[in-house]
This record gives structure tokens, C-alpha cells and sequence, in this order.
């Protein structure tokens, strides 16, 4: 479900680098409004794929105090929840790129800010130096970022964990046939 859901986003986009993707969002709109279920099942997909609640299935083990990671203690225990913290940031900036924008801001160009929306011009262009055009993206792109993974741990503090069965029900039954 996870790469299927960006199989749209290749087709609109018409290329699988991830700056001519951003560039296309540029030009026209945020692949989010483009394609708001693909978003919503790449973000899903992400947060089964990095293991956390609710999908958070080997860790809940029945037969373990504390899953897998019963035989792990100090370093090793630290190494698996750095991974786990760097899928997530992976996960977010993937996410980013593909249905967000990546770095571009909707009123921010290339020489300057410009608000305007349709034939209504709000504020004229206010010129910037380049360099804080550049350092502006970055910002916006790690402050997008930085939400995401804020709302991943959101979804983990407020839902319960899954089933084996309602999470393969939920995969093969939901996710799998919208993606």
C-alpha cells in the first residue's frame, strides 16, 4: 500500500525525482489537494511501517513484558528507538516531498513574496535577497517536517493498539484495495 499509494503521485507528476515533484507542486497546486487519499494512506502506511502504536504489533507480544525488546537493554535499546525515530523523520520528509510541497511556501517565488490569489493582488512583489528566499525553504521544509512527526506522535498517544486480525482486515480489506 505504501508504494502504491505513490504510483499516482508518479503518473501526475510525471517523473520520480523528488525535485521535479516539488517543482510540479510549484507550478500547480500541493499533491495533497491533487490526491488527498494517497496522502492519507502513505501517512497510515508510514506509521505501520515504523512500527508504533497502533500497529505496534511485536511489541505487544503477549508472552513478553516489553516485546522484543526484552533481550536489549542500554545502547542496543537506543540504537532500535534512534532507527525507529529516523523512520519516522524519513517517513515525514517523504511525505514532504510527494504531497506537501517539500520547501516551496504557496506565496514565496524566487525574487521575492507575492500575495495574490487568482487575478487579486493583495501585496505587490516585496524583494528579498536570494539567500533568504533559500533560507526560508529550508525552514518551511523542516518546520513541515517537524509537524509531521509531531502528528505521528499524536496518532500514538491517542489511539489504542490493533489485533493481529483488525490490523490484516484493516491492510488487505481497506488499505491495500484504495491504494
Amino acid at each position: 500500500t505504501l508504494g502504491l499509494s505513490l504510483v499516482g503521485c508518479f503518473m501526475i507528476y510525471g517523473s520520480v525525482r523528488l525535485e521535479d515533484m516539488v517543482m510540479w507542486q510549484d507550478q500547480n497546486c500541493w499533491g495533497i489537494f491533487v490526491q488527498p487519499l494517497a496522502f492519507f494512506l502513505f501517512f497510515a502506511c508510514a506509521i505501520a511501517e515504523s512500527k508504533r502504536i497502533p500497529f505496534d504489533l511485536p511489541e505487544a507480544e503477549s508472552e513478553l513484558v516489553s516485546g522484543y525488546f526484552t533481550e536489549y537493554s542500554g545502547m542496543k535499546f537506543g540504537m532500535f528507538y534512534f532507527a525507529e525515530y529516523m523512520e519516522i523523520v524519513t517517513s515525514s520528509m517523504l511525505l514532504v516531498v510527494c504531497f506537501l510541497g517539500g520547501w516551496q511556501l504557496p506565496f514565496l517565488h524566487r525574487d521575492g513574496l507575492t500575495i495574490s490569489i487568482g487575478s487579486t493582488v493583495f501585496l505587490e512583489t516585496v524583494k528579498l535577497p536570494h539567500i533568504w528566499v533559500i533560507v526560508i525553504g529550508v525552514l518551511a521544509f523542516f518546520g513541515k517536517v517537524l509537524a509531521l512527526c509531531f502528528i505521528q506522535a499524536f496518532v500514538r498517544w491517542s489511539l489504542p493498539r490493533f489485533r493481529y486480525d483488525q490490523l490484516m482486515r484493516l491492510g488487505w480489506t481497506v488499505l491495500l484495495p484504495a491504494a
